[in-house]
């Protein structure tokens, strides 16, 4: 995925994160998210949702990997393009 494709959608996430958590949107704050989404994205965290699904009789959730995937992956090729200071 190209860094200028995905800039869009940073941008909102990145301003709806800053609007919810009241701080600034800059590149601090990009890689406060990357870091959170990271923590996240632990397969262990899915896998214990799937469980107590299941134990509860609830339906299994759909899995968020690939969601959590994009949200890391591109802002991961955006500091490497170097335009991380919107």
């Amino acid at each position: 995925m190209a860094s200028a494709e995905a800039a869009p959608v940073l941008d909102s996430l990145t301003a709806l994160y800053a609007e919810t958590f009241a701080r600034t949107a800059d590149a601090a704050l990009r890689r406060r998210l990357l870091t959170r989404l990271e923590t996240g994205s632990d397969p262990r965290a899915e896998r214990y949702w799937q469980l107590l699904a299941t134990v509860n009789g609830w339906p299994v959730p759909p899995s968020p990997a690939p969601a959590f995937t994009w949200f890391i992956t591109a802002p991961r090729a955006e500091a490497g393009s170097g335009t991380t200071s919107r």
